[in-house]
């Protein structure tokens, strides 16, 4: 894919969202658009969050010595769980190396009525905690996404190969990141769409498919 057809690409499929009405209509654009099915959010690997999570339950964790006051797990953690599922979550975590990456996710939480400016680090999982909480307006973020977004908001022709190189998300995405949530509440997207619930995570999953679709590979 070419860069002008990378940007047309990305335009024609923001035109369909911002058309959009209810997730049906969000749900066909794949199709609409001839989206290879590789370049889909994989719904097996990655079903949809149900729950959400609020500062409340948070505290209840600190409460219970659960979680220390810099939103880690406790050291004798593994000494206290007893809910299966718990421990084999844990263990998953644990066996992964993603320990440290979950106190960005409660810090999310925490945050998810303020913006955090001074949150530079791990910010898709921090943005993870926000979407976590179901406010309106807090979306899961990742490369694709971000790639997806910044390609529509281009203001600089000279600057789309290195929007399509994306892959790190940093401190340096900060000002797009905060342009996309912008976004979601805007007058860009029907009033009719914005009254489904968690609508920007059919909009998440449609950018994902999007942002891996113009990715640049070197």
């Amino acid at each position: 894919m070419t860069d002008v057809e990378a940007i047309n690409f990305t335009k024609d499929i923001f035109d369909l969202i911002k058309k959009a009405k209810t997730i049906e209509d969000l749900e066909c654009i794949p199709d609409k658009m001839e989206i290879p099915i590789k370049n889909r959010m994989n719904i097996d690997g990655y079903p949809k969050i149900e729950f959400s999570i609020s500062a409340t339950e948070i505290k209840l964790l600190q409460d219970s010595k659960i979680l220390d006051d810099n939103y880690k797990f406790a050291s004798d953690i593994t000494s206290k769980l007893t809910d299966p599922l718990a421990k084999i979550l844990y263990a998953t975590v644990w066996k992964n190396g993603d320990l440290k990456k979950v106190r960005h996710i409660i810090k999310g939480v925490l945050d998810s009525d303020v913006e955090n400016s001074e949150q530079d680090d791990a910010l898709v999982f921090y943005q993870f905690g926000k979407y976590l909480t179901k406010l309106q307006g807090q979306p899961i973020i990742d490369q694709h996404v971000i790639r997806a977004f910044a390609v529509y908001k281009l203001l600089d022709s000279d600057q789309i190969s290195s929007l399509r190189k994306i892959e790190l998300i940093n401190k340096r995405h900060k000002p797009i990141i905060n342009l996309y949530k912008e976004w979601l509440t805007s007058r860009e997207l029907t009033n009719e769409l914005k009254n489904f619930k968690d609508y920007t995570y059919h909009i998440d999953k449609l950018l994902f498919a999007t942002g891996k679709s113009i990715k640049e590979r070197s």
